[in-house]
């Protein structure tokens, strides 16, 4: 196991703050999720540790805020280190701003990935008055403004060759989108990371809604379900 903290550690801080990361303005980087991703916070605190992050592990409390206002979520608090502090000041100016390409350019594919994991969906498109599905779009929910979205419409394009556009989420806030063809690219870069935390795998179902996919699953071995069974299911 990696104890020491370099270049690979610096890149999982970037993509894991880019998603559901926050640092406070007392340096504390935090991740919280609901206790239906249990698994996937446990899966981050996995790689935290293999890559040298110390952290207080799993940990619960009951929300008082946001979607899961009175409801029992999981978090891990990091300790205070120089890095932390270093993007605390480069991300917040004084609200979040994603569009650093300079940061974007040390996003690995497991960091796109944990990106896509926390704030990316699937849509399937099916046909009108049928079930017959006729493709499906990738969105990330950015929520930022249009020259922001651009940089970072520019980085997939540039380094992974991947064509998002954006769309209004209203409010004078965009997201990021890709249609069909440009989102079969990117879930082959996510793909491989997705598939080691089977409560997400809905991320990357090509057929069914997310609940009709999750009641699939229900009753196997929460370890190992048989990836072969859904292949149909999964891009």
């Amino acid at each position: 196991m990696k104890t020491k903290f370099n270049k690979e550690s610096r890149s999982l801080l970037i993509a894991m703050l880019l998603g559901d990361g926050t640092i406070s303005n007392n340096n504390v980087f935090k991740m919280c999720h609901a206790m239906e991703q249990k698994d996937y916070l446990l899966w981050k605190i996995k790689l935290l540790n293999n890559n040298g992050i110390r952290n207080n592990g799993l940990k619960t409390y009951k929300s008082s805020t946001g979607y899961n206002i009175g409801k029992e979520v999981v978090y891990t608090q990091l300790n205070i280190i120089p890095f932390v502090k270093l993007l605390r000041r480069i991300y917040y100016k004084p609200k979040k701003n994603l569009a650093n390409r300079r940061m974007l350019n040390r996003l690995t594919a497991q960091g796109i990935a944990i990106w896509y994991m926390d704030d990316g969906h699937i849509n399937i498109l099916k046909r009108k008055d049928s079930e017959e599905v006729k493709g499906f779009n990738i969105k990330i929910a950015t929520c930022t403004t249009r020259e922001q979205n651009q940089v970072i419409i520019d980085y997939f394009k540039e380094v992974w060759n991947i064509a998002f556009y954006q769309f209004s989420e209203g409010k004078g806030t965009y997201s990021i989108a890709c249609g069909t063809k440009e989102a079969r690219k990117f879930i082959a870069i996510v793909k491989p990371y997705v598939l080691e935390i089977p409560t997400m795998w809905y991320k990357i179902r090509n057929k069914k809604t997310k609940d009709e996919f999750n009641k699939s699953l229900v009753g196997l071995n929460a370890e190992a379900p048989n990836l072969e069974d859904f292949q149909e299911d999964i891009v």
